[in-house]
């Protein structure tokens, strides 16, 4: 028996490939598994949408939709596959109409699933909102979480917002919390919401709340990083 050999590091099987269709929160990044009392023992993958959830103290993010970019550089193509050989949707480049961009998502077979319109800011106190539109289905618009509150509620969120930002940080300004939106059609329906999160590790994260809406022009919207620059 040889002496002074290092122990193998446990080979940790990739998390299983979760079915895109049915996905209710998803975020970007490479991290796969996370463990909250050992940071040494985070694992990664490459880069995807990815599912979160928990086993015991591991955090889990399992892959639904890969990325073929590296970091900083999503691309505009999703696959269903590691290899790459499957793409799930494609997200044209912008299209100006009337003052708005807008973003057309493609299945595999280059049919138009919806579409994703920017809307410009109707003042230098805003800022852009969006317009999701998806056949038989009613438009969905996204806005600032206080986009219709009074004064006194803006302030209270701002400082909600304020503290959240102090509670996140990583200390170094690394860490930062940015828009967070509100998505719904024009009789109230929620549909969804996102979060963006700038400095170095930028991601977006998204909750949607109705089963209509087809995910591919989730994570396309995903794709476009309505976060800050670092």
């Amino acid at each position: 028996m040889a002496f002074g050999r290092r122990k193998q590091k446990e080979q940790v099987p990739p998390l299983p490939v979760v079915d895109w269709r049915g996905v209710r929160e998803f975020t970007i990044g490479t991290v796969e598994r996370k463990n909250q009392m050992e940071r040494k023992k985070t694992i990664e993958g490459p880069r995807a949408i990815r599912v979160p959830g928990r086993n015991g103290w591991e955090q889990t993010f399992a892959p639904c939709a890969y990325f073929a970019g590296k970091y900083g550089d999503l691309g505009p193509v999703l696959y269903e596959d590691v290899k790459f050989q499957r793409v799930l949707c494609v997200l044209d480049d912008p299209l100006e109409r009337d003052g708005e961009d807008v973003y057309h998502v493609r299945d595999a077979q280059s049919e138009i699933v919806g579409s994703i319109r920017r809307i410009p800011p109707v003042n230098r106190l805003s800022r852009h909102t969006w317009r999701i539109d998806q056949p038989g289905c009613p438009t969905v618009i996204g806005r600032n979480k206080w986009a219709k509150k009074g004064p006194k509620e803006v302030a209270g969120v701002a400082l909600e917002s304020a503290v959240g930002f102090l509670a996140r940080s990583s200390g170094d300004g690394s860490y930062s919390r940015d828009r967070e939106l509100e998505w719904k059609t024009p009789d109230g329906e929620f549909v969804m919401n996102s979060c963006g999160y700038g400095g170095h590790d930028m991601r977006l994260e998204i909750e949607i709340e109705v089963r209509w809406l087809d995910r591919r022009i989730a994570f396309a919207y995903a794709m476009l990083r309505d976060i800050p620059a670092p």
